[in-house]
């Protein structure tokens, strides 16, 4: 990636190129030379939604995901997991790197995570759901 706005035109173009995902918006997006953020929210074919955000820089061309939050619930709001590197779980032997997985208190360590995994991952889910 040479620059923030190249990152995001390419997460862009794989949201649009992933069949699974019924609708998306833009909530807030920036790009400022080689740093950047996004926070988009999506509907998926099967009614869950995902609300994703991300903080990055771009470093020698390529990406450094800083910051994210990725949150994944049913139709009515209930977590089905969200993923992110907040430092408030110091317990978690992949921190800060962590799950919530089904409920606010029940968290796993995770490897970092960013846009294209999360997406990839949903969409396998979905798929053998």
């Amino acid at each position: 990636m040479k620059d923030a706005a190249d990152y995001l035109n390419a997460i862009k173009a794989f949201i649009v190129l992933t069949p699974e995902i019924a609708r998306w918006e833009i909530i807030r997006e920036e790009a400022q030379g080689d740093i950047g953020l996004f926070r988009y929210r999506f509907t998926w074919s099967d009614g869950s939604l995902l609300e994703m955000f991300e903080l990055f820089a771009v470093v020698d061309r390529t990406i450094r995901v800083q910051k994210y939050s990725f949150q994944w619930q049913t139709q009515n709001g209930s977590l089905i997991k969200r993923w992110d590197n907040a430092a408030h779980h110091p317990e978690v032997k992949t921190h800060p790197h962590h799950i919530h997985d089904g409920t606010e208190l029940n968290i796993l360590p995770c490897q970092p995570m960013d846009a294209e995994g999360i997406i990839t991952l949903i969409v396998d889910i979905i798929g053998t759901a």
